[in-house]
């Protein structure tokens, strides 16, 4: 029997409080008590409610609504298809983006706040926490701040600069390559696993969070020993561990998005877009579940088709988890040419599911294909399949149109050449920034 065991990202509200507009919460503090173990609190509740907003967006219309990265990355991959009329979005599905698009610009901005607020937040823990050795909090942020590297790696363009704030000044920080954003990710996660208070865990839920990160991580800057590895980083992880960003019904800034713009009619679940996305809809798999409510969408012809995996506004998502560990053990068997290995760790995961069992690939083409592909079913809509699609480019030889959609745009014209997003203008404001590296890989 599978035992689920979720480690969410609370908001540590009061008990018997109803929202984060109650006036009795113990994590609102003065200015000038920041610098005291209420305020390193306060800012780690900070930091886990913007990682979140970040990370999934929010379902507040009357504020204009935030996308989030979840989000972004799948209309810009082959998850979603745009059924609303933001001109903004549908650059982004239409794989055309410019600077100056502010739907890009509020996933970056709010992304940055997440992860310099969590650093920020580890620093305060560990200068002011009563007993800074005995909690895993400290490394619980290290790791939320490695999670945001990874997301800009991921999604963004080479030449990302991460910047923080020394007292009241910005010290700006330098662009880093796609490669150094990844390393960066690492370097926190290892913090994150030498912290004593992860280390004396008596369940070691940020142990397994934070080495699924360096894993991912890991697979992200690829090569052989990368990927092995990845793999001995998450042997100890169970398969039934989910780490998972938390929402609620109200406010509506704690509101899932992926819910809120699938039930809203404003992004349609794809089906093989573009010529080369992937089946989503019509392998019929339990594991992308959705309804064809026979409408369109709200741009009043694109075929609505709503997901179903995240069923409430309430719906938690998955940040890491076990699945994910079993996956880098997958493709670590892949990179040894193990596909026999492979697949029986797929079938397992599949077991699960009550779902057939795949036959064993009969070359590593294939057998890529296929890992790829079980990826994208076991994390639909949790912020990967761009970074996936980005790495079958970077390390395993497929061109951008084996990839991506391309060809004839279902709004018309075609799709254009963006494989990551641009960094917004606005970066242009760091005196060290140049603008993307590279937009090609």
């Amino acid at each position: 029997m599978i035992r689920t065991k979720t480690w969410t990202l609370a908001l540590a509200l009061a008990t018997g409080a109803c929202g984060l507009l109650d006036t009795n919460q113990p994590n609102i503090v003065e200015p000038g008590q920041l610098d005291s173990p209420a305020g390193a609190e306060a800012r780690r509740v900070g930091a886990i409610s913007d990682f979140g907003f970040g990370k999934d967006g929010d379902g507040d219309i009357d504020l204009g609504r935030t996308d989030g990265i979840v989000l972004l990355g799948g209309l810009m991959s082959d998850e979603f298809v745009l059924s609303t009329t933001p001109p903004t979005q549908q650059e982004v599905d239409q794989r055309r983006v410019f600077t100056n698009n502010s739907t890009v610009f509020d996933t970056y901005f709010y992304m940055q706040r997440a992860r310099a607020a969590a650093e920020d937040a580890a620093r305060g823990l560990r200068q002011f926490s009563a007993a800074p050795d005995e909690t895993a909090d400290i490394g619980e942020m290290l790791s939320l701040a490695g999670f945001g590297y990874i997301l800009f790696g991921e999604d963004f363009c080479s030449g990302v600069p991460f910047s923080r704030l020394d007292g009241d000044t910005i010290a700006f920080g330098k662009p880093l390559t796609t490669a150094e954003m990844f390393d960066s990710a690492v370097a926190r996660f290892d913090s994150a696993l030498a912290e004593p208070g992860v280390q004396a865990e008596e369940e070691p839920e940020i142990t397994y969070l934070a080495a699924i990160g360096k894993a991912r991580a890991l697979l992200n800057l690829g090569g052989a020993a990368n990927i092995a590895a990845a793999a001995a980083a998450v042997a100890d992880v169970p398969t039934d561990f989910v780490y998972a960003t938390e929402h609620a019904d109200s406010p509506k800034r704690l509101q899932n998005a992926i819910y809120n713009y699938s039930t809203g009619f404003l992004w349609s679940l794809s089906d093989e877009e573009g010529g080369v996305g992937l089946p989503y809809r019509s392998d019929d798999d339990p594991r992308v579940p959705f309804e064809d409510p026979e409408d369109v969408g709200l741009d009043g012809t694109t075929p609505q088709f709503t997901l179903l995996k995240y069923d409430q506004a309430s719906t938690d998502v998955p940040l890491a988890d076990g699945i994910e560990a079993r996956l880098i053990e997958a493709e670590a068997d892949l990179a040894l040419s193990n596909r026999g290995g492979m697949t029986a760790i797929l079938n397992d995961l599949r077991d699960l599911q009550g779902m057939n069992h795949l036959a064993t690939p009969g070359t590593q083409a294939a057998a890529t294909d296929v890992l790829f592909k079980e990826r994208a079913f076991w994390l639909f809509a949790t912020g990967h399949r761009l970074g996936d699609m980005r790495r079958l480019i970077r390390q395993y030889g497929k061109s951008a149109d084996e990839v991506f959609p391309s060809g004839d745009y279902i709004k018309g014209g075609s799709y254009g050449d963006d494989v990551n997003l641009p960094l917004p203008q606005e970066v242009e404001n760091n005196p060290n920034s140049a603008g993307c590296i590279d937009r090609n890989a």
